[in-house]
């Protein structure tokens, strides 16, 4: 179906350069919500090459909609037609897919040879075309070379049933994507494997295609993580020229929910949401140019009181438009 974080934890960054850590290019520049730090001296406040930090762009309602609810005009808020999407029915691939074997134990921190390719899925709970989508993003959860995260969008609110997993900032999240990648319109569901390739028709086929071909690219950032205590210590080295910046956002998320929705298209339906984003905040940036290290306490939130099962995972993704995190996601790391 088709339409047009805040929290943060405590965190301390550096780059290995020649001469020591550096407050400008190759270190995060200084973020007092999320106690952001170089190593070894207080990160830059300002400088040539410092930069403050950017707020969210306003949200944009100038995209269309595709495939429109029944009963509603098939008539997108930027005056583009629906299309109608393809719902696939369930499969044993699916699950076929789900059961294949992994290429790394999930609990197994320190050098990892292959980060978990992330799918995104975003989805709404008043979307007739999603229930399929988040079963297939559940089964996908499964697998440990797969980070599967549900965003939950606002848009089809309107239909009579409030999505209570959905924010302004995930829509945005969505919309950046589509405008990273010059398209008109926005839609449900809507898988986006890697930061950089997606489908319109959920097709298991098609979407072991795009994981497979993601597995196979070279590794762009060679990771390393830790954990002493309630503490994850995390090293960025990137084994290739990376031509954006880079930022790093700590996602938090919810591995089950039910709910049974009472109103609106799924009227009756009763869904088990998995890996729903909670919230996902920018705690800098980073230049790539030199490996990075982070230590980083994902249960110091400052704001925000999240559920006690929350888990977190950090993603490196390259800047794209506006400034927005759109690009390619070079590395991800689960935290627990």
């Amino acid at each position: 179906m088709a339409a047009g974080g805040q929290g943060g934890g405590a965190v301390s960054l550096g780059a290995d350069a020649p001469g020591g850590p550096r407050g400008g290019e190759g270190a995060l520049p200084s973020l007092d919500a999320v106690g952001v730090t170089v190593l070894g001296e207080p990160a830059s406040q300002g400088g040539p090459d410092a930069e403050a930090p950017q707020a969210d762009a306003p949200r944009d309602d100038s995209l269309g909609l595709i495939e429109a609810p029944d009963g509603m005009p098939a008539i997108g808020a930027g005056g583009l037609p629906f299309i109608e999407g393809d719902l696939f029915p369930d499969s044993p691939a699916v699950a076929a897919f789900a059961q294949r074997p992994t290429a790394q134990a999930r609990a197994g921190l320190g050098p990892i040879s292959h980060p978990p390719v992330v799918v995104e899925l975003f989805t709404s709970q008043g979307c007739t075309a999603c229930p399929p989508a988040d079963r297939m993003l559940a089964d996908l959860a499964e697998r440990d070379d797969i980070l599967a995260l549900s965003w939950h969008v606002d848009y089809w609110d309107y239909l009579g049933w409030a999505d209570d997993f959905a924010k302004p900032e995930f829509t945005l999240r969505q919309q950046s994507y589509a405008h990273a990648w010059g398209e008109r319109a926005i839609y449900t569901p809507q898988m986006i494997v890697g930061g950089t390739d997606t489908l319109i028709a959920l097709r298991p086929a098609d979407l072991m295609a795009l994981v497979d071909m993601q597995m196979t690219r070279p590794v762009p950032i060679m990771v390393s993580a830790r954990q002493r205590g309630e503490e994850f210590q995390i090293e960025l080295t990137p084994r290739v020229a990376i031509p954006d910046k880079v930022a790093i956002v700590l996602v938090r998320y919810a591995p089950h929910r039910h709910v049974t929705i009472k109103a609106g298209e799924n009227r009756g339906v009763a869904v088990r949401y998995t890996n729903v984003v909670l919230a996902a905040d920018r705690i800098g940036e980073w230049d790539g140019r030199a490996a990075l290290r982070m230590t980083v306490r994902p249960d110091l939130a400052s704001g925000d009181a999240f559920p006690e099962d929350t888990r977190h995972a950090i993603l490196a993704q390259q800047m794209g438009r506006a400034g927005q995190p759109t690009g390619p996601i070079l590395a991800a790391i689960r935290l627990d």
